[in-house]
């Protein structure tokens, strides 16, 4: 099926501008009308500056369904871990979203995914939902709003757990992309989480990266750094300066 650039296809650089949202749903680069995906090998999982795997890399695939009208409904999955003690499990979001292109410049997605988790480590009661908004101008630079209302805290204090609860996350991302000619292009992007807990209530973190196109193979290095705060938000040192490594095989 010949391919033709899309709505999907301009916000979909976002997954490679390291922003702690590298290769989330949503993200894939999607055909003019019909099923797509990607097969993705990277050096860690990180999801807003914070790895999912404890350090380690991660296999992840994308299937989804893009229609010409703007809907989009898929499912991605990756191997979790939350410590390298622990055993690993599988993380599976489906999602659903809808894109409108209103110019030669401006687009915009509106998108719900579900995290789901799969083993025991995180379990079942770790899952939550997240619905996102993103404009995308040019399909050089990308503002993304995202909203949690049921992420699990966990109430520990001093390493003793007083049980956990569910509160509202915010997230806001701002991204650049800009290519550089002969399949090169560079990534940088600016973000924070925020999510009340014990100690810290959220944090900022940044990134930039270069990345390499060869039809439909992409590889991304990025370098991912974070705030002081998210020291105080990670009891274990998730969230820490990093360089990331990719390669995305995409269908």
């Amino acid at each position: 099926m010949m391919r033709r650039r899309s709505v999907w296809q301009a916000i979909g650089v976002t997954i490679l501008c390291g922003t702690g949202s590298m290769l989330r749903p949503l993200c894939a680069l999607a055909q003019a009308d019909g099923v797509g995906g990607f097969v993705a090998l990277t050096s860690n999982y990180i999801y807003r500056a914070a790895t999912e795997t404890a350090d380690e890399p991660a296999l992840q695939l994308d299937l989804h369904y893009y229609a010409v009208s703007g809907w989009i409904a898929g499912l991605w999955a990756s191997n979790v871990r939350q410590s390298s003690a622990a055993p690993t499990g599988v993380e599976f979001d489906p999602y659903l979203g809808y894109g409108r292109t209103f110019s030669d410049q401006w687009s915009a997605r509106l998108s719900a995914v579900e995290h789901a988790y799969a083993g025991t480590n995180p379990s079942s009661s770790s899952d939550f939902t997240e619905m996102t908004g993103t404009v995308a101008y040019r399909s050089a630079a990308f503002l993304t709003l995202s909203i949690s209302p049921n992420t699990l805290v966990q109430n520990d204090v001093y390493g003793y757990n007083y049980g956990s609860a569910r509160r509202t996350a915010l997230t806001a991302d701002f991204s650049l992309h800009r290519s550089l000619g002969h399949a090169l292009s560079a990534n940088a992007g600016l973000g924070y989480y925020r999510l009340a807990q014990q100690y810290s209530n959220g944090y900022g973190y940044g990134s930039a990266g270069l990345g390499y196109e060869a039809g439909a193979l992409h590889l991304d290095l990025s370098f991912i750094g974070v705030s002081g705060a998210a020291h105080g938000f990670y009891a274990n040192g998730e969230a820490c300066n990093r360089l990331i490594g990719t390669a995305l095989w995409h269908f």
